[in-house]
This record gives structure tokens, C-alpha cells and sequence, in this order.
């Protein structure tokens, strides 16, 4: 009784470890749906959504029941996931595939105790289940569970998960379990085994075909019309760069394999589409500032194709700025006068004539009051001398307020349009290895020649 206590604790002390993470990372655990979970017995949870170590952490913290997860051991790496793993009664096995042989005691030692176990997709399906069935290995783990229960019954329900893990702004996890499934019809006697887990595998695979996170077919659509317009341009820019090349993408489509891996994703684990698409968005952003930002520098004119004229720009940027400045210091209080009495208003119903009259007298008087202080304060010699300054600085500081709204910007979107061309090519970079990385994995699994 005290090695179970101690456990108990143990495993308690994890739970609450790891809800502290979540909360202190603010990641919120939102249970949409718990099915019916309220009543006693074994259970088991068949996950659509493929492993990894936050996956398990996840399930074995949502629920009041405390389940175990069925995971592959390469997923636990570094000691502390090794002590949570132990803490939350993780089930490790090799990564080899599970069969109804193969699956550790210890899963079905925690449905006969009247536990709950959480089986995911295993990566190597085991053999007589279809090529990339993510169903075969919960219908393995089932059909071992029933023949070791003894006639009692065990409730099936399949899960659905939404962790849009790559994105940064993600805060809330989504589970959603679905109600128990029921027993496929004429099953046949036990000791045919294909024939039992099949069933299985068919009706858990068209209760995963049903997950509610899944893409709409409009939004699915847009997707795969977005990811094909993408890979038509990064071909066609391939094969530009290329001497002599004169074959056109136009007219090539998604291939086969890739619509059905979106497709399939969409049903397992659509948090990986939605991803994708977030990434694909940030790609089409920067591509988008990037086409933009070229259009206004092509359409500068011809100083912006002079290397003299941007120097000149650049040069009178810089020494133009402390002259503006002081320009301005002398200005304050016209600008603050004229701004009081409307003069900058857009719906101003003055006349012309009216309007300039306004302006000239506030700023001769200005000007006549800021010569007669510094008169005052610092002698006639330096009022002389500050004078001109006035009239000066006051007609630059509108040459310097046209310069930064017309030709500065321009000359720093130059600067930008290199790296912005950098970035885009990066993130696009990045997506397609992503992207080939993932249907490669996907090929090999569902044995389909490269």
C-alpha cells in the first residue's frame, strides 16, 4: 500500500508540474467534447492525431481519469521527459511497429485494472493492416484487449486533436472525444484475427474521417489551389535560371499523392494543414511587400536609376536634418497658431485670399516677436544675425517635409527590397523542404514508389 501511495503521489506531483507549465507558457487545455466519459470501466482512447512526446503530456494531464499513453520510446528523450514520462505512466515501446504480440503487458494490465488507455497512430502499421492505416495499431491494441477482458466491455472512443504547434500565437490545445464506438457488425469468431482487425480498422477509420477540426472543403480547396500555384512558380523559377531551358510550367497540376496526403491530413490532423497555411501566409505576406515595394522603386523615375541623384538624395538626408530641425524649433509657434485658428483644417470655408492673408500676418508677427527677443535677450548683433534665418530655414523645412515624403522613403525601400527578396526566398525555401520532407515520410509509408 505505501509503493502504490508513493506512486500516486508521484504521478500527481507530474500532473501538477506539467499544468504549471502550461499555464506559465500560457497554453490553455480546451476540452470541446468528453463524450461519455462518466461512467467506470475500462476505456480506450484511439487518437487520430500521429505522436510526440507534447501530445502524450497533453493527454495524460487533460482528464480526470489520468489516463496511460501508449508511446513509442523515441519520443522520450532527456531526463526530465524520462521523469515525467515514469510520473504520468507513459507506456514506452520500441519503435518497430506494434502487433497484438508486440504491445506491451503493461497497456492491457491497465484496462483490466479498469483504467483508461491513449493508443496513437504507430508510424510502421503493422503488417496486415492497409498501407498507412492510422487506425491499425489501436485496432491491434483492441482485439488483444477484448480476448484479456474476459467479456467485460471496453469503451472506445476516438479523439481528435488540434495543436497548431509551429504557430507562436497558438495559445489554446483542442480535444475532442467523440462518443464510444459500437461493436462492427457479424464480427466474426476470435480466432480470426485479419478478419477481426480489419473491422476495426474500418470503423475507427471512418469515425477519424469525421473530425471535427477538419478544414472545410471550400478552405481545403484554397489550400490546395494556393500550394499548386506556389510549386508552379518555384518550377517555373527553376527552370528559368536554367541556359537554353524552354519548357513552361504552365499547365502542371498537385500530383496525385500530394492532394491525398492533404486530404488524409485534413481528417488526422488538421492542426499540420493549418499550420502550413500559416506558413504559406507569412511566405505570400513578405512576397507581397516585397512585389509591392519593387513596383514604387520602378516607378521612382529616373533618379532612382541614377547612382548620383540617390547619393545626392542620401547626402542631403543627412545634412538636411539639423537644418530642418532648427528650422522647426523657429516654427513651433506659427505652426501652433495657424493649427488654433483652422488654417489646416480640410473643411476650412475661407477664401483664398483670406487664408494666405491669415498666414502671412501670424507669421510676420511671429517672426517680428522672435528677432525683437532675441534683441532683448542677446543684443542687436545677434538678432541681425538670426534674422535671416528665419525665412531661410522655414522655406527649407518645406523642401525637407517634400524630400521625406516623396524620395527618402524610397531610397530606404531600396534598401529593404534585398532583404525582403532574401526573406521570401528563405520562407519559401523552407516550406518546400518541409513540404518534400513530409510527402517523402508519407510515400514511404503508404509504399508508394519514389
Amino acid at each position: 500500500m505505501e509503493q502504490g501511495a508513493g506512486i500516486s503521489n508521484h504521478r500527481r506531483f507530474c500532473r501538477w508540474l506539467v499544468r504549471v507549465w502550461f499555464a506559465l507558457s500560457f497554453r490553455r487545455i480546451r476540452l470541446l467534447h468528453a463524450g461519455d466519459l462518466s461512467g467506470e470501466g475500462p476505456a480506450l482512447f484511439a487518437v487520430s492525431h500521429p505522436a510526440s512526446f507534447l501530445d502524450a503530456l497533453i493527454l495524460a494531464t487533460a482528464f480526470k481519469r489520468s489516463p496511460h499513453c501508449l508511446a513509442p520510446k523515441t519520443l522520450v528523450r532527456g531526463p526530465l521527459a524520462r521523469f515525467l514520462a515514469r510520473g504520468l505512466g507513459l507506456i514506452l515501446y520500441e519503435n518497430q511497429g506494434l502487433s497484438a504480440e508486440s504491445t506491451p503487458q503493461a497497456a492491457f494490465e491497465v484496462l483490466a485494472r479498469g483504467g483508461t488507455l491513449v493508443v496513437f497512430p504507430d508510424q510502421s502499421p503493422a503488417p496486415h493492416a492497409a498501407p498507412g492505416a492510422p487506425a491499425s495499431t489501436a485496432a491491434f491494441v483492441i482485439w488483444k484487449a477484448e480476448s484479456q477482458l474476459s467479456g467485460r466491455r471496453l469503451a472506445i472512443h476516438p479523439v481528435h486533436l488540434f495543436l497548431p504547434v509551429s504557430s507562436p500565437h497558438a495559445r489554446e490545445w483542442l480535444i475532442y472525444v467523440g462518443s464510444a464506438l459500437v461493436h462492427p457488425e457479424g464480427r466474426p469468431a476470435a480466432r480470426y484475427e485479419d478478419d477481426e482487425v480489419r473491422s476495426w480498422v474500418s470503423a475507427l477509420e471512418a469515425r477519424f474521417r469525421e473530425n471535427a477540426f477538419q478544414l472545410r472543403p471550400p478552405d481545403l480547396q484554397y489550400f490546395l489551389a494556393d500550394l499548386e500555384e506556389l510549386l508552379r512558380a518555384a518550377l517555373q523559377e527553376d527552370w528559368s535560371s536554367r541556359p537554353n531551358w524552354k519548357q513552361d510550367a504552365e499547365g502542371f497540376v498537385l500530383s496525385r499523392l500530394a492532394a491525398e496526403w492533404v486530404k488524409q491530413t485534413n481528417h488526422l490532423n488538421p492542426g499540420r494543414l493549418v499550420s502550413l497555411r500559416e506558413a504559406l501566409d507569412d511566405y505570400r505576406v513578405i512576397e507581397q511587400r516585397r512585389a509591392l515595394c519593387q513596383l514604387e522603386v520602378e516607378a521612382a523615375g529616373s533618379w532612382m536609376r541614377s547612382g548620383l541623384r540617390r547619393a545626392i538624395v542620401w547626402l542631403e538626408t543627412v545634412i538636411g536634418l539639423p537644418i530642418a530641425l532648427y528650422g522647426l524649433l523657429n516654427h513651433l509657434v506659427i505652426g501652433a497658431l495657424l493649427f488654433l485658428a483652422g488654417s489646416f483644417k480640410k473643411d476650412n470655408h475661407r477664401n483664398r485670399t483670406a487664408e494666405w492673408t491669415i498666414r502671412s500676418a501670424v507669421v510676420l508677427a511671429c517672426y517680428v516677436t522672435q528677432i525683437f527677443l532675441v534683441a532683448h535677450w542677446w543684443g542687436r548683433a545677434a538678432a541681425g544675425y538670426y534674422a535671416p534665418t528665419l525665412p531661410v530655414t522655414g522655406a527649407y523645412l518645406w523642401r525637407f517635409q517634400w524630400l521625406l515624403r516623396h524620395q527618402t522613403p524610397l531610397l530606404f525601400k531600396s534598401l529593404t527590397l534585398s532583404a525582403l527578396t532574401s526573406k521570401a526566398n528563405r520562407l519559401r525555401r523552407a516550406f518546400l523542404e518541409e513540404l518534400d520532407q513530409t510527402l517523402t515520410a508519407y510515400e514511404e509509408k503508404a509504399g508508394v514508389p519514389h
